[in-house]
């Protein structure tokens, strides 16, 4: 329920329908990525500490406490930092990848047992960007 809050009044981001954006607040920027009958969820991200953060929910079949992540950046891995449950920040050079990158996928425990195809991810990259002070 918690995740569904942060689409109230979000926007669908660019021509990647499972990709949505908005602000909490009027201010934090959000990027969530949606199932893809977009019934729930899959993953949030937003700029913590100046950090590019995800928050995973995975699709209600997988433990909350996921051990490792690993973001795939045209087929590039880069662990990510687990910061609480099913809470994970992408490192520098993580996200020096996703900016120059094409294709981006999110490797995380789930019913089909492969990656997150995140497509493009044009709202994470913008995100990622205006976390970082280098977004418009």
């Amino acid at each position: 329920m918690i995740a569904l809050l942060a689409l109230v009044a979000a926007m669908q981001a660019g021509n990647e329908p499972q990709w949505v954006t908005g602000r909490i607040q009027d201010r934090d920027p959000v990027a969530s990525f949606l199932s893809w009958d977009f019934s729930s969820v899959i993953l949030r991200a937003t700029c913590r500490n100046h950090e590019v953060a995800i928050d995973y929910y995975g699709d209600d079949v997988v433990p909350r406490d996921a051990p490792k992540t690993t973001l795939f950046v045209d087929g590039d891995a880069f662990e990510m930092r687990r910061t609480g449950v099913a809470e994970y920040v992408i490192d520098e050079a993580g996200v020096a990848a996703l900016q120059r990158g094409q294709w981006v996928e999110f490797d995380a425990p789930n019913e089909m047992d492969e990656p997150w195809h995140l497509g493009e991810a044009h709202a994470l990259k913008t995100l990622a960007a205006t976390c970082l002070g280098n977004g418009k």
